[in-house]
């Protein structure tokens, strides 16, 4: 199990002073990670990702899980809300977004990517993991729009976002930028299996828009968002 193969290079006490971590040591890096996933298991349980109660215009599904790595193996944690600033979530801040938990077979063929997660950016089981899984659509003629804020950091340490699958679209472009889209470290149509980690405090990202390529079929583009931080509602 990938789990147990990274475990060598988890701890569950911190070994570097707290504030070294979480954090990747570049900006950003693409890796592949598909051979080592049950790709096509997951691509076929995204058909059951529910609809998003908070896009009205009805393009974006969304379900979701937290944890933490405990001695190599991904423990699950208390579902809770989502909850983000205004200022980093200009369209959704500010308000509690009750999304229902991952499919647990989804959840389970997940955990490697965790693990993986987990080891590149130093996770101690102090940190909590956030997955999310979200498909956008695009049919009937209808732009389906990845990122519905823009150009955004989402007030995390690290970000991971992993493309399970694109069906019948053109566009999904993902972008990286130094400072807010005015020049571009990364832009790239990410592949099923492809991983980019993201330093989120040094970029901010964006997608582009998805249009089908043949109208007469729907399209869609299915990812895993992985952070830590996990935007817990803040304490009362």
């Amino acid at each position: 199990m990938l789990a147990t193969a990274l475990a060598p290079s988890f701890h569950d006490e911190p070994q570097a002073p707290a504030q070294e971590a979480p954090r990747f040591w570049k900006s950003h890096s693409l890796i592949s990670i598909g051979d080592f996933l049950r790709l096509g298991e997951i691509q076929r349980l995204f058909d059951g990702v529910p609809l998003d109660p908070y896009v009205e215009a009805g393009f974006r599904r969304k379900s979701l899980f937290r944890a933490r790595l405990m001695r190599g193996e991904v423990v699950m944690s208390d579902h809770a809300p989502l909850y983000q600033p205004s200022e980093y979530n200009p369209v959704h801040g500010g308000i509690y977004r009750h999304y229902p938990a991952m499919d647990q077979r989804l959840a389970a063929l997940l955990s490697p990517v965790v693990s993986m997660f987990a080891a590149c950016a130093g996770l101690t089981a102090r940190d909590e993991v956030l997955v999310q899984a979200q498909r956008i659509t695009a049919t009937d003629g209808q732009t389906g729009f990845p990122v519905v804020e823009g150009w955004h950091q989402d007030d995390i340490k690290v970000l991971g976002l992993l493309l399970i699958d694109r069906v019948n679209v053109t566009g999904g472009i993902s972008l990286l930028s130094p400072d807010k889209g005015q020049t571009l470290s990364f832009a790239q149509t990410l592949s099923p299996g492809d991983f980019l980690l993201i330093n989120d405090p040094e970029v901010w990202h964006n997608t582009t828009p998805i249009e089908q390529v043949r109208r007469d079929q729907p399209g869609h583009r299915d990812i895993v968002i992985i952070t830590s931080p996990t935007n817990r509602p803040p304490a009362a």
